[in-house]
């Protein structure tokens, strides 16, 4: 391997720019980020609570809303979900659990919705990444529940480390 043929990055381009930090440049996607690593667990987690029977039951008797979706069929009937109905079923979630599932799993849900919510808006300044950071802290003082519970072994997740 004189040449380096397998063509290895051995020094940045970024490196010499004095004022760039490539960290800063790196993003979150939203829909592929939280909906679809963070929101997607948490509705599995939802399925070891609740059967999906009783989970459609009660998405089905919720009370039509201005401005939130209605689903006449539950979830189960969705075939491919995207980011629009991730955000609808966003909206729902804990009205399905409330009464159904231990306070500890709510407090811990309505903070990683807060989160999501949150992170989605256009900018923000230090009163509202103070919320972001409050909503990760409330999330990490219940989530002992959804492993006490037995729905996980441990939240080793990739797309919750990078929150």
């Amino acid at each position: 391997m004189l040449h380096d043929v397998a063509g290895g990055v051995f020094e940045h381009f970024w490196l010499k720019f004095p004022h760039c930090d490539i960290h800063l440049a790196i993003t979150s996607d939203v829909l592929h980020q939280l909906y679809q690593g963070v929101f997607k667990h948490m509705v599995e987690w939802c399925q070891e609570l609740i059967d999906k029977e009783e989970l459609d039951q009660r998405l089905r008797t919720l009370p039509p809303c201005y401005g939130v979706h209605h689903f006449y069929k539950g979830w189960t009937s969705l075939g491919q979900i995207g980011g629009k109905e991730h955000k609808h079923m966003a909206r729902v979630l804990l009205a399905c659990l409330v009464g159904k599932v231990p306070r500890g799993v709510i407090l811990a849900y309505h903070a990683l919705l807060d989160f999501i919510s949150l992170s989605q808006y256009p900018t923000h300044n230090d009163t509202t990444l103070e919320y972001m950071q409050q909503a990760i802290k409330d999330f990490h003082h219940h989530k002992e529940v959804i492993i006490n519970l037995g729905i996980r072994d441990d939240l080793n997740i990739p797309k919750f480390h990078s929150l």
